[in-house]
């Protein structure tokens, strides 16, 4: 008897959180997305060198704006685009970055069997871009440089889908990017002509985000 009981009531409570492992239905994440995303973004190859002033903060905040579309539940190809701004002595710099991902959407049973809400872990992988206008040295005659980083970028985070399109949650993404040397020549302060003003080279570059848009 006590073995019969047991067995009903495993068989019970296996039943009672049976539900809760439903697997949502398939498509239910297919489909072009859009969203506003903000937050911060680490900028660290923007020194000169020559007057050993930091153009702006480590971290500006960000804006952008991400397209995405989910070719199947799983995996999706987006196009992000995210821009900042900084002053500093009255100095300003520029920032524009075009990020191309594939997204992986995991798709756990238990996250996904609510009434309207779908909790979707996501990591993603692809090519980063970054394009900035730097201050030229208040030496040179260039009131400008246009530099430009470039390399991997890796990322993940959490993902909610609300009352069917309503698409929100948040992401830390990693930019791996190679930046090349940016000279001026320099018309006082001892500058030789061709003088490095803004140090190329290796620069990973973090950015944290918080994002609402649509999932159709």
């Amino acid at each position: 008897m006590k073995y019969l009981i047991s067995t009903l009531c495993f068989a019970f409570i296996v039943a009672s959180i049976n539900p809760l492992w439903a697997r949502p239905p398939k498509g239910f994440n297919t489909g072009p997305y859009l969203y506003l995303q903000g937050g911060l973004i680490q900028v660290t190859f923007d020194k000169d060198e020559q007057s050993g002033t930091k153009i702006g903060n480590d971290y500006e905040p960000v804006l952008g704006l991400t397209f995405g579309w989910n070719l199947w539940d799983c995996f999706s190809a987006e196009l992000q685009g995210l821009y900042t701004t900084a002053r500093t002595e009255g100095r300003r710099e520029q920032i524009a970055s075009a990020n191309v991902y594939g997204r992986y959407f995991l798709i756990l049973d238990q996250l996904t069997d609510f009434k309207s809400l779908k909790i979707l872990p996501t990591f993603k992988g692809g090519l980063a871009l970054r394009i900035a206008s730097l201050p030229g040295n208040p030496a040179s005659t260039d009131k400008a440089l246009t530099t430009f980083g470039w390399g991997p970028s890796f990322g993940g985070g959490l993902s909610f889908i609300a009352a069917k399109y309503v698409f929100f949650g948040f992401e830390v993404q990693g930019d791996l990017l190679f930046f090349e040397d940016k000279r001026q020549d320099l018309t006082s302060g001892g500058g030789a002509p061709g003088t490095l003003v803004y140090k190329g080279g290796f620069y990973p570059q973090l950015t944290a985000l918080g994002f609402a848009g649509v999932h159709f």
